[in-house]
């Protein structure tokens, strides 16, 4: 997953890109409208981190050039600015989530993992691992690889879909357990490794990564 952070204070931005890199996505920055829009045009994003106050364009004029141009992509504002007329303002102009400073980086980093759950194709409700040639149908709760069926058990399919709803994303342990219904209160790390084993039995030893003590990842 490719991010654009436009931030105009230098140790927020960095801050923030260092911490995205470390989850394995793919990060960008700019700190100015100008440069924003540059990147924006350059390249494609699956969302985008945006600044309302920032110098030679503001946030809001990046923004509208965005939403002129692309209607469905991923953009939080970031903003100072805590009244209930900036939110509505922001959010009226097509941005999808308005995170007020100062935040903590765990919040922003949920709210980028919720909306780029919805980034998937929903018309189909399918996700491809192109490299991979597996498909998961959503609405199936079905899992093919090379064409064909691969049967996994419930918690198996719930582990995989949400590493895939992720994707490129560092998933920690204690998220899977926390994020599927399918788990329970008894199950602990050593269950989700044993079914990380299993899935990777059944689709390869390469479709799940695992970075030690950190989490796991699935990678396109």
């Amino acid at each position: 997953m490719r991010l654009l952070i436009c931030e105009d204070e230098e140790d927020i931005l960095n801050g923030l890109a260092k911490g995205l890199r470390k989850l394995n996505y793919y990060v960008d920055t700019a700190m100015d409208g100008e440069e924003a829009l540059s990147l924006y045009f350059e390249s494609e994003y699956d969302l985008i981190v945006l600044d309302l106050n920032m110098p030679r364009l503001d946030g809001i004029e990046v923004l509208k050039a965005i939403r002129e141009d692309n209607p469905d992509t991923k953009i939080i504002i970031l903003s100072a600015r805590d009244s209930l007329n900036d939110k509505v303002l922001g959010l009226d102009l097509g941005a999808n989530d308005y995170l007020v400073k100062p935040f903590h980086f765990r919040e922003l980093e949920a709210r980028i993992r919720a909306l780029l759950r919805t980034s998937y194709n929903k018309s189909d409700d399918i996700i491809r691992l192109e490299s991979q040639d597996i498909t998961i149908y959503l609405n199936k709760k079905q899992v093919q690889k090379n064409g064909e069926n691969i049967p996994l058990t419930p918690k198996e399919y719930a582990i995989f879909e949400y590493l895939c709803l992720n994707k490129d994303a560092l998933i920690s342990t204690d998220e899977l357990l926390e994020h599927n219904v399918d788990m329970n209160a008894n199950d602990t790390s050593s269950v989700i490794k044993v079914h990380i084993a299993a899935i990777r039995k059944k689709l390869g030893s390469d479709v799940i990564k695992n970075t030690r003590g950190m989490g796991y990842t699935v990678n396109d």
